[in-house]
C-alpha cells in the first residue's frame, strides 16, 4: 500500500490531537516520531539532530527574537496606553470613535509586536473596559479588540510572515512589503464597518461626553498625538525602510528594531532593569515556543516527504476540475477551516510545504499566494467556534463580557475581513504593486 495514504493519516491524527487540546507541538513531533519509526525504520533518527541543526542556523530565524524583544520593550515602554490615550480624546466625540481609536491603535501597535496573542491582551486590556464604561455594546466593542488585535499578524514586521518565508521560500522582505497594503486595506475595511453601524445604531457607539473631551486643549491634544504617535511610527517605518531600500536584511532591521525600541524606552525614562529583564524572559517563552513548534513542524514535513505523500495531494489538488482559481480557492478553504482549530505557527508548517509546489505547478505568484495564506489565517483566527483570539481576549476582559458576547460580536468583522480577502484575489496588484517597485 502506498505509504502516502499513511502520511495522510498522520495529518489528520495531529489534527485530531490539536482539537482535542493536546500542544500543536507535542502533537506534531509525537506523531512525526511515531510514524517515521513505524514506516521508516530506525535510520529515520538521523531527522531529528539534522533538522535541530538545520533550524539553529537559518538566518531567517534569527529576525524572531529580535522583532519580538522589539514590541515586548515598546509594550514596557507604555507607548500603548499613551497612544490608546491621545487616540480615545481625538476620537472619542465621534459615534462609535472609542472603536476606530482601538482598531488604530491595534494597526499601529500590532506593526510593533508581531504576535496576534500580545495585541489582543495589550488592546484588550486598555481598550475595553473604556468602550464598556461609557455604554458600547459588548459585541461591538469585543469585536473591534479581536479584529485589531488580529492585524498585528498581517501588518509587517510580523512574525508570522516570517515563518512564511522561511517555510515558503519567498523572500521575508518581500513579504514584509506585500503586507503594507493589506493590512491597511483590512484596517480600512473594519473602520467603515465601525462608522456605519454606529451611525445606524447610535447605542453600540455612543460619543464621550463634552466635559471629558474639553478637559484638553487642541494644543494639548495634538502634543499628546505628537508624543505618543511619533516614535512608534519612526521605528516601524526605519525597520521598513531599511528593508524597502535594500539598506539591511529582515534580520538586520530586526536589530536596528530592537535597538531602536531601548532607545524610545530610555526616552520615555521606562529603560529600567526590571524592564529590559522582563522583556527579555517574555522574549524568551515567545521564541521558544514558536522555534519549537517550528522545529516539530519541520520534523512532520520530513516525515511527510519521505513517505511520498506530497505527490499524492499534489495529485488529488491538481486533478481538480476547477482551474488554477478554482484550486487557490479550495486551498484557502482548507487553510481557513484547519485555522480555526490551530494554531497559525503549526499552520504554516504544515501546509507550507504541502501547498508551495502545486501554486508553482499553478503558476500562481508564491509572493501573492503567501499574502492570501496569512490573511486567511488571520480571519479564521477570530471565527468560531474554536477562535484562538476569542480565548486570549476571555482571559483578560471583565466577567459581564461573554464567550458568546464575543463571537456574536467577532462575526460582523469577519465578514469585513471576508470581503478584503475576496477583494485581494480579484485584484493581485493589491498585494503585488508595493513589492514590484522594490524586488
Amino acid at each position: 500500500m502506498d505509504l502516502g495514504i499513511f502520511a495522510v493519516f498522520m495529518l489528520v491524527a495531529i489534527i485530531v490531537a490539536v482539537m482535542l487540546g493536546v500542544p500543536v507541538s507535542f502533537s506534531m513531533g509525537g506523531f512525526s516520531l511515531l510514524f517515521g519509526l513505524v514506516f521508516l525504520g530506525e535510520g529515520f533518527i538521523r531527522l531529528f539532530p539534522a533538522t535541530t541543526f538545520g533550524m539553529m542556523t537559518a538566518y531567517p530565524f534569527v529576525a524572531v527574537p529580535l522583532f519580538i524583544f522589539m514590541g515586548a520593550m515598546l509594550e514596557r515602554a507604555g507607548i500603548a496606553d499613551k497612544l490608546y490615550g491621545s487616540l480615545y480624546l481625538s476620537l472619542g466625540p465621534l459615534k462609535g470613535g472609542l472603536a476606530i481609536a482601538t482598531v488604530l491603535m491595534a494597526t499601529l501597535f500590532g506593526a510593533c509586536t508581531g504576535v496576534v496573542g500580545a495585541g489582543v491582551i495589550t488592546i484588550g486590556l486598555l481598550a475595553l473596559p473604556s468602550m464598556l464604561s461609557r455604554g458600547y455594546g459588548k459585541g461591538f466593542a469585543s469585536g473591534a479588540v479581536l479584529v485589531g488585535g488580529g492585524l498585528g499578524v498581517i501588518i509587517p514586521p510580523s512574525v508570522m510572515l516570517i515563518f512564511y518565508g522561511a517555510t515558503g521560500g519567498v523572500s521575508i522582505g518581500a513579504l514584509f512589503i506585500a503586507g503594507i497594503v493589506p493590512g491597511i486595506l483590512l484596517a480600512s475595511l473594519d473602520i467603515a464597518y465601525i462608522v456605519v453601524r454606529a451611525l445606524i445604531h447610535p447605542w453600540v457607539g455612543p460619543a464621550i461626553s463634552k466635559q471629558e473631551r474639553d478637559k484638553y486643549s487642541w494644543g494639548q491634544l495634538a502634543l499628546m498625538i505628537l508624543t505618543s504617535l511619533v516614535p512608534p511610527l519612526f521605528l516601524i517605518l526605519a525597520v521598513l525602510g531599511t528593508i524597502f531600500f535594500g539598506v539591511a536584511a529582515p534580520s538586520e532591521a530586526g536589530g536596528m528594531g530592537a535597538l531602536g525600541a531601548t532607545i524610545v524606552a530610555a526616552a520615555y525614562g521606562k529603560l529600567t532593569w526590571k524592564n529590559i529583564k522582563e522583556s527579555a524572559l517574555i522574549t524568551l517563552r515567545i521564541s521558544s515556543m514558536v522555534l519549537f513548534i517550528a522545529w516539530a513542524g519541520k520534523l512532520f514535513c520530513a516525515v511527510f516527504l519521505s513517505m511520498g505523500a506530497m505527490e499524492l495531494v499534489k495529485r488529488f489538488l491538481l486533478g481538480l476540475p476547477f482551474g488554477p482559481t478554482g484550486i487557490l480557492l479550495v486551498m484557502l478553504f482548507i487553510i481557513f477551516i484547519m485555522g480555526c482549530v490551530m494554531d497559525w505557527v503549526g499552520m504554516i508548517f504544515i501546509l507550507v510545504p504541502i501547498f508551495a509546489p502545486i501554486v508553482k505547478a499553478l503558476g500562481i505568484d508564491p509572493l501573492y499566494f503567501g499574502m492570501l495564506f496569512c490573511v486567511t489565517l488571520q480571519v479564521s483566527n477570530m471565527t468560531p467556534p474554536f477562535a484562538y483570539s476569542v480565548f486570549y481576549l476571555k482571559g483578560i476582559a471583565p466577567p459581564e463580557v461573554s464567550i458568546m458576547d464575543m463571537y456574536i460580536g467577532s462575526i460582523p468583522y469577519f465578514l469585513t475581513d471576508l470581503l478584503a480577502v475576496i477583494i485581494m484575489i480579484l485584484f493581485p496588484n493589491i498585494i503585488l504593486w508595493l513589492p514590484s517597485l522594490r524586488f
